[in-house]
């Protein structure tokens, strides 16, 4: 039976993760993102949602009864216990899906974006880790700019993930995204990869 490659997309906050992964999709590529499944178990239908009302009460609901997640983030921004809560809920939940989407693909490799891979350990159910990496500055510019963050509060958000350099030790790939970067370099980087990857599909259905 022929199975997907699965590459591992990640990176710091405002890298350009989001980018990057919009560019392998206009060459067709099948992307799962871990963002846009975590919206959907956490909806009023998804499997995460009773769980996660259970555990911190209504008080982080909307008036539609949809998780307010800007209420959920004030909750769990300063308290590293109940973040921690969180992610035990919604991460298994997460992973089933994506495993689920995998399993039934038939693609020759997908990109599953995960900005929290290496803190969740799921590198080590991917073939390749793609790492989308730029400089702190860079990072700050963005989620300033982007977010309306001030330095400070962009500091701190940057700062409760892991450390650049202990997340490139875990890269078979980089794309290096600065805010010099065009988008046009990015194309050539991300081609570049796509043939990497359809060969290694092919060379691993021999």
């Amino acid at each position: 039976m022929n199975r997907s490659l699965k590459i591992g997309l990640t990176g710091g906050i405002a890298s350009g993760k989001s980018t990057v992964a919009h560019l392998f999709a206009n060459l067709e590529v099948e992307i799962l993102d871990a963002d846009e499944i975590a919206h959907c178990v956490t909806s009023q239908h998804g499997s995460a949602y009773e769980k996660v009302v259970k555990h911190f009460g209504k008080g982080v609901l909307g008036d539609d009864d949809e998780l307010d997640r800007k209420k959920l983030r004030a909750v769990i921004f300063n308290n590293s216990g109940l973040k921690k809560d969180l992610e035990q809920i919604i991460h298994p939940e997460v992973y089933a899906t994506i495993n689920q989407k995998t399993a039934e693909s038939k693609g020759p490799y997908q990109i599953i974006v995960v900005p929290l891979l290496i803190e969740t350990g799921y590198q080590d159910f991917v073939d390749r880790v793609l790492i989308i990496d730029c400089s702190l500055e860079t990072q700050l510019e963005r989620l300033m700019n982007r977010d309306g963050e001030t330095l400070e509060s962009a500091g701190k958000i940057i700062a409760n993930q892991i450390e650049r350099n202990e997340r490139l030790q875990f890269a078979d790939d980089i794309i290096e995204n600065e805010k010099t970067t065009s988008i046009d370099v990015l194309k050539k980087k991300v081609k570049k990869l796509h043939a990497a990857y359809l060969e290694l599909s092919e060379n691993s259905l021999i």
